[in-house]
Order: C-alpha cells, then structure tokens, then sequence
C-alpha cells in the first residue's frame, strides 16, 4: 500500500518536473501548441496513475489521477485549453478500460474536477496563499466526490465489504494521501512561480541598468545644448509679431516637452529619494485623488478611495511617492474608453502597505503586460513608455515592490507594496510629545 502511494505521488509530481526543464518562463505560454502540450502531459499523468489503481470493493477503483488534473487547470494561466485536454485523456481512457463502476467513475471525476473552471480566470491574480488553500479544497470536494459515487456503486451492486478494516484503511489512506499530493504539488508550482518570477525580474533589472546608464550620459550631454536654444527663443519672442510669435511658441513648447522626457532619463538612471519622510497614508492619498479629481472628470471617470484603516505610515521621498501614484491613477485614467472609475484601495499586512489601483478600462493582452516596463515600450499612440520605467525605478528605489495584472476587456490593476514605517513612526511621535 504505502509502495503503491509512493508510486502514485511521483507520477504526480513529473509532469511538474517536465514542465519546469522544457517549458517554464517560455514566452510562447499562450500558444495553441503550449497548451496542447501542457494539457497532455498533465492527462498523461492521470492516465499513469490509473493503471496502478487502488482496488476498493468489487470492480470500483481508485486512484489519485485527479491531483495533476486540477493542476493543469488550476496553473494555467488562466486558460481553459489544458484542463479541457487534460480531462478528456481521463474520460476516454476511462471509458476504454470499461467495467460495471465505469458510469461512476466518469460522473465523480467530472463532478469532482469540473468545479475547477469557476476558478481558471480568476485563480492567477489570487494571493499565494489563497491558491494553494483553494488547490486544497478542490481536492477535499475531488476525494469526497468519490466516496459518494463508492457508495452509491455498493448500493446498486449489495456490496456488505465497505465497511471492513481493511477497506476503511485504504479508504483513509486515498484521503490522506491526496491531500499529502495535493500540497506538494502545489508547494512546488508555487516555487516554480516565485522562481520564475524572481528571474524575470532579474532580466528586467538588467535590461533597465543597460538602458539607464546610457540614458544618463546622452541626457546629460543633450540638456545643456536644449538650455542655450530655449534662452535665445525667449529672447526673440519678446520682439517678435504675432505671426512669428505663434511659432516660436510651438518651439518652445516643443523644447520643453524635450526636457521634460530628458527628466524622465535621468530619473530613470538615479532616482533622487534623498528626502525621506514619514507619510501618512490615508490623508496622503486624499490629497493625490483631490489632485486627480479635475482630470478625471473631464474624461468621464470617477476616483475612488477605500483605505479604512488609518495610522498607516511608510518612510518615502514623498514627491517621488506623488510622481508614482499620479502616473499610475493618470494611466488608469486614460485606458477607460469612454466612462469608469478608478478604485483606490489601501491597506497594511504582515507589516506590509499595500496600495491597489484598479480600473476597469480596455485592458492588456498577456503580450503587452510581459512587455510593460522594457525600454520605450508603450500602448499609448503619444508616449515614450519612460512614464512607467521611472515608476518601477522609483519603486524599487523606496524598498517597495510593484506587480501589474491586466486582462484584455477587463482592466488593469497595479499593486504596490511597501514596509511599514512602525518604528520610524514611534520615534517621530516621541520626537513630538518632547
């Protein structure tokens, strides 16, 4: 018995292996080809563990196919491809091997796996504990399903051997042992994320060193030349006509927005977070939804703040922190087509502020979203892509973290985390009652 398991949770957890050596972090994840790939391992696994099946009572067997199933619907992206594939390997292979408990079979697979697409979409943006908690469950309801068709089987065929030790053994080993499989695979699918994600990041970073050491030094040298010209511009539209008046204004307009993106390089190069001071949350957003308010009137979109916890503070350069949050809720803003609303929330955690913007404007398709963040890449017909490189160069300047998750047609929400100034907080208080 404890053989026959042990053989069952390595099945299990192979296909995850295969996946992380020949198909993780591949950029091609929502192709036709990928899915099929990923669904027919993961049916494939199913099909392996039903060849060594537990015999219950009678003909009715078990065995713990379900577990990689719910993980290639679960972990995949939010498609729904893989799971269908996935599932259909189990129902066929069911079937052909036959038997008077097959009927019962299909129906507390499909019953107990079904459940499992409700979640496809939304499983990829829950929090990780959450996931696996959910993985869990889905389990639980995958195993109990398959006691109520065991039962239903002995009622229909006068079975009396359930309810002898030894089946009731094997029974509570299926139980445990899929809750067992379900928590290793996915402990480690959540590794194989984390770790994916962490490397991604580590591409990003480096790619962002590249670009902003260059950005810098041509910065730097381009500045000084724009300064002269825009000197002499002034000084000849004090004397100019009307005519000539018009486009030296342009000029300078011109010249100006020119400098303002030669900002953008070298915040993107060094951000400056020298002037670090305690801020405290709540108000603090107030002020940048009140800043906000005029411009998203005027497009039709309604602001929204839900931070219900006060006392909130965290230790930030507190122009920087505006500049983040103003071209965050500015972008969120401009996605909505026509009219929307913005919603703000704020709240702390494990000694953690977090601070979500989320709207429900056209969205990103997965292509744009993994590209968000690399060099002068932007969705916007007028742009440089510059405004978000220096929000995530700010970020990470403040000890902060920030995660963007978007869906075509949906909207786009951003999630930035930062530590809790807890100390720095009592120190100012003490400070003031001095």
């Amino acid at each position: 018995m404890i053989n026959q398991l042990l053989i069952h949770l390595i099945i299990i957890l192979f296909p995850i292996f295969i996946q992380q050596f020949f198909f993780s972090r591949k950029k091609n994840s929502d192709s036709m080809r990928y899915q099929i790939l990923y669904g027919c391992l993961f049916g494939t696994s199913a099909v392996i563990c039903m060849t060594v099946p537990f015999h219950v009572v009678g003909s009715f067997l078990s065995d713990l196919g379900s577990i990689p199933i719910i993980i290639a619907i679960m972990y995949s992206s939010g498609k729904y491809l893989p799971g269908i594939i996935s599932m259909s390997i189990v129902v066929f292979y069911t079937i052909y091997l036959g038997g008077d408990s097959v009927v019962y079979s299909v129906i507390a697979f499909l019953l107990g796996v079904g459940p499992c697409f409700f979640f496809v979409k939304a499983f990829p943006s829950y929090i990780a504990i959450k996931r696996k908690v959910t993985c869990l469950l889905l389990s639980a309801n995958s195993v109990i399903l398959i006691y109520i068709s065991l039962i239903v089987y002995i009622e229909a065929n006068n079975y009396s051997l359930l309810y002898h030790n030894e089946n009731i053994a094997v029974l509570i080993a299926l139980a445990v042992a899929s809750l067992i499989g379900m928590t290793i695979s996915t402990l480690l699918k959540e590794h194989i994320f984390e770790t994916d994600y962490l490397m991604m990041e580590l591409e990003r970073s480096e790619k962002l060193k590249i670009v902003s050491q260059i950005a810098a030094s041509v910065a730097h040298e381009v500045r000084n030349p724009l300064t002269v010209v825009k000197g002499f511009l002034q000084l000849l539209l004090e004397s100019a006509d009307d005519k000539k008046k018009k486009y030296l204004t342009i000029a300078l307009s011109e010249l100006e927005r020119a400098e303002y993106i030669i900002t953008d390089y070298l915040n993107l190069a060094k951000p400056q977070t020298d002037h670090l001071e305690l801020i405290e949350v709540s108000g603090f957003l107030g002020s940048i939804m009140e800043i906000m308010n005029s411009y998203s009137l005027i497009q039709n979109v309604e602001i929204k703040l839900n931070c219900n916890q006060r006392d909130l503070y965290l230790l930030a350069d507190k122009p920087k922190l505006s500049q983040v949050l103003l071209n965050l809720i500015k972008n969120g803003v401009e996605a909505i087509p026509n009219t929307g609303e913005v919603l703000i929330n704020a709240y702390s955690h494990h000694d953690v502020i977090t601070i979500e913007i989320m709207d429900n404007g056209k969205g990103m398709s997965k292509e744009n979203l993994d590209n968000l963040g690399t060099a002068f890449f932007t969705t916007k017909d007028t742009g440089t892509g510059l405004g978000i490189l220096v929000t995530i160069r700010i970020v990470e300047a403040l000890n902060g973290e920030i995660r963007f998750e978007s869906e075509k047609g949906r909207g786009t929400k951003v999630t930035l985390r930062f530590p809790v100034a807890e100390l720095e907080k009592k120190a100012s208080l003490a400070a003031l009652s001095k």
